[in-house]
């Protein structure tokens, strides 16, 4: 007799039952799983990525992100200014007072905004804005000497000027007004802004202190988040320390975020000098005289002039290594350096300047304890002889005699002394 069928449930069970076994416990055993096929890599065995994968989210993470082999090489350096400067970057261009930092730098931003060859080099044509915290009455003048020694007439330029003094110190303050700014002038431009000029970092950071890692810290941090949300280049204008040979005024810290430094010098003849460069070849002298320019008479009578930065007439003048004073260790660290490029030195390698020979420091040190010992020396200790040279090293480098990258070691060359051609009347 057949035996009644059971009614079909509405739902499939929840469970299996123990009379029914999973299919992983078939035969009494899991199936093992393929392992996932592998790549060598000198010796190391990395799982190979499939095929096809997914399509990436990009709001998936909080910030952006590129993953290994999302990465290209980088064949461009976007130097808006060839060889110079890069865009969305940082840059500071220092000297003493009287020095034309802010003249020499006011000629190469009105160059970008044209888009005109400058001292031979190649410029990309950008918006600029220029904030004149110092100076505010005299930089209407300097631009129209400009114009007039460089003849560009009636014709528009995409440069604009913030007369008025900001503080980039607090986030709250003028920071985030002067980025709605540069989005907003873009249509009256008729350019993106690509460069913003901020002359003078003392006035930009607004009573804060120039030595101490908070206030240059938050300073240098306002000044990248303009770059980042508006993808221009951010020049500060700066001044020198007590200590000139030491480097622009203020904490180590905006040296290490600055990706591009420029020097002014003013002793005999004036020279700009690149001294870092964070991507780029650390080359370039750029000597410059500034011309005074008539502009018309004010209500005495009297001549109203301005000047102009331009490169002097004639040959180029020599920047081979002038002679300095240098006493102790320092001068013995030097003459030893002398000898051993003179008869060891050799160019072409990474992170030193093209053309200048180097030598391994290891070379340099070991010359220098030989003439250590030789000048009388010789009761001076192995740790002594190590402290003195690192010190002389230190002071060879604050007074950008000597550079160092690498462990490799070359002679920079400041600029020797030429006749100026200038008006002896002028601030920057």
């Amino acid at each position: 007799m057949i035996p009644p069928l059971r009614p079909i449930p509405d739902e499939p069970p929840d469970f299996i039952p123990d009379d029914e076994p999973e299919p992983a416990q078939l035969n009494g055993h899991a199936p093992e799983e393929p392992p996932p096929p592998t790549t060598e890599f000198e010796g190391v065995e990395i799982p190979a990525q499939p095929t096809e994968q997914p399509p990436q989210d990009p709001h998936k993470y909080p910030l952006p992100v590129k993953f290994f082999n999302d990465l290209t090489p980088s064949l461009d350096a976007a130097d808006f200014i060839e060889g110079v400067l890069i865009s969305a970057d940082m840059s500071v261009v220092y000297g003493p007072s009287n020095s034309g930092k802010s003249f020499w730098t006011l000629d190469l931003a009105l160059h970008a905004a044209a888009g005109k060859e400058w001292n031979g080099r190649e410029v990309d044509r950008c918006g600029v804005l220029w904030l004149a915290m110092e100076g505010q009455h005299g930089i209407s003048n300097r631009v129209v000497a400009w114009r007039e020694h460089h003849e560009v007439g009636e014709g528009d330029l995409p440069f604009a000027v913030i007369p008025v003094s900001l503080n980039l110190l607090n986030p709250d303050a003028d920071t985030t007004p002067l980025i709605a700014t540069i989005h907003a002038i873009k249509d009256r431009l008729g350019w993106k802004v690509g460069w913003v000029v901020v002359d003078t970092l003392s006035r930009a950071i607004a009573g804060g202190n120039e030595n101490g890692p908070d206030d240059m810290g938050a300073l240098v941090t306002n000044g990248a988040r303009i770059q980042q949300e508006t993808d221009a280049h951010v020049t500060w204008i700066h001044h020198s320390g007590k200590d000139e040979a030491k480097g622009a005024r203020g904490h180590s810290l905006l040296r290490a975020a600055t990706g591009t430094e420029i020097e002014i010098s003013a002793e005999g003849s004036r020279l700009a000098r690149v001294t870092k460069q964070r991507e780029l070849e650390c080359v370039g002298d750029f000597p410059f005289i500034l011309k005074v320019i008539e502009l018309g008479t004010n209500r005495r009578g009297k001549p109203v002039t301005s000047c102009v930065s331009i490169p002097p007439e004639g040959p180029a003048p020599d920047t081979t290594v002038r002679s300095v004073r240098l006493k102790g260790h320092a001068r013995r660290a030097m003459d030893a350096l002398n000898d051993v490029l003179g008869s060891s030195g050799a160019s072409g390698f990474p992170g030193v300047p093209a053309g200048a020979p180097s030598v391994p420091e290891k070379w340099w040190r070991e010359r220098f304890y030989d003439r250590t010992a030789s000048d009388g020396k010789a009761d001076m200790s192995q740790n002594g002889k190590r402290m003195a040279f690192n010190r002389a090293i230190a002071e060879l480098q604050d007074r950008h005699i000597v550079g160092f990258n690498k462990d490799r070691a070359w002679v920079v060359g400041p600029p020797a002394h030429l006749p100026a051609q200038e008006a002896a009347h002028f601030s920057d």
